[in-house]
């Protein structure tokens, strides 16, 4: 029996990965946006499994209150890039397959790139700007997309796009206004792996094309209670309307960019150069419709913050009130 053979026996002898599965998996990319919570798990099965080649995007370091669910970290990692040190843990696990490491934010100037590499997509950024960002390449591209989202220990995940599939603008047709996040309301690090696993097996049966996965459709889980429901999206109609997602590099001068966050935010942290030689309001989120007099009309309004959540639903709440013209992008500092 070869060295490859016994790797991964176990798995091909489950009848759903017999035959010609594992050659599906060896020939498969896998583009993992996300290398935290979500994407430490996902990205061990999935290396495990034989997956060929794993590309994964973050920009940020690994830090202490990281480890209680990041698993693909150790405290002798902490300041440094988490890709750089989740490829040499995934390189040392299967060193068979290759492992791409893109230490950079998910963007509107490099997500088509990185989606047109991939055979299929994992969202495991946790952030409505990215799985918006990551559902409109994969539309336009027809790639399956993978997304999920964990906050203390309830969450979903499901399959979008790519062949059939709703976008997950038909499903999330307006951005989450939940002011909540790990950073605030905490997380366990059970529930964020196992919904990792479902991730990442969701992610195994798109790629040997199999019937049972998820597509369309959202699973919700409590992780606590063990309460789950299945939420099937199919034939959701996409919204007639949506903000355009733009490089903060392409706003013009004739734009009008609108930063919602808070006074205080705004006066604390300074807009980058290019930001001062734009027309700048400030007006925060939440005083949108008493402040709407200073709003302009006939020109794009283009919101702005740090994150692109408040941004996101800036943007709804000015389509919803009959401005047309309007993008999202993120504030650079």
């Amino acid at each position: 029996m070869s060295e490859n053979t016994s790797r991964y026996q176990r798995q091909q002898q489950v009848k759903q990965l017999s035959g010609d599965a594992q050659q599906a998996l060896a020939e498969a990319h896998v583009l993992i946006v996300g290398a935290g919570g979500l994407g430490s798990p996902s990205s061990l099965f999935l290396a495990g499994a034989g997956v060929g080649e794993i590309t994964l995007v973050d920009h940020d370091t690994v830090s202490l209150s990281n480890l209680h669910r990041q698993i693909l970290f150790q405290e002798n990692d902490i300041r440094s890039s988490k890709v750089d040190a989740a490829k040499t843990r995934l390189s040392a696990l299967n060193s068979e397959i290759k492992i791409n490491a893109v230490n950079a934010r998910l963007s509107v100037v490099n997500v088509d790139e990185l989606v047109s590499q991939a055979t299929i997509v994992i969202d495991a950024a946790d952030s409505f700007f990215v799985s918006y960002l990551l559902s409109d390449a994969c539309s336009k591209q027809n790639k399956p997309l993978v997304t999920a989202s964990v906050l203390t220990t309830h969450g979903y995940f499901g399959v979008f796009c790519g062949d059939s599939a709703p976008s997950l603008r038909a499903v999330f047709p307006s951005p989450s206004t939940q002011a909540a996040s790990c950073d605030t309301a905490g997380v366990t690090g059970p529930s964020v792996g196992i919904i990792a696993s479902y991730q990442a097996q969701e992610a195994l049966k798109v790629i040997v094309n199999d019937h049972a996965q998820l597509s369309g459709k959202l699973m919700y889980l409590d992780l606590w209670d063990y309460s789950q429901n299945i939420i099937d999206f199919n034939g959701a109609p996409e919204p007639d309307s949506k903000a355009a997602m733009i490089a903060f590099a392409s706003i013009s001068e004739s734009d009008v960019v609108l930063d919602v966050r808070s006074e205080i935010e705004f006066i604390e942290q300074p807009s980058s150069q290019h930001a001062k030689a734009l027309k700048t309001l400030n007006v925060a989120l939440d005083q949108l419709s008493e402040r709407q007099a200073v709003l302009p009309s006939g020109r794009r309004i283009v919101c702005v913050c740090k994150s692109g959540q408040r941004a996101l639903n800036a943007a709804h709440w000015l389509l919803s009130n009959g401005y047309q013209n309007v993008a999202v992008s993120l504030q650079p500092f």
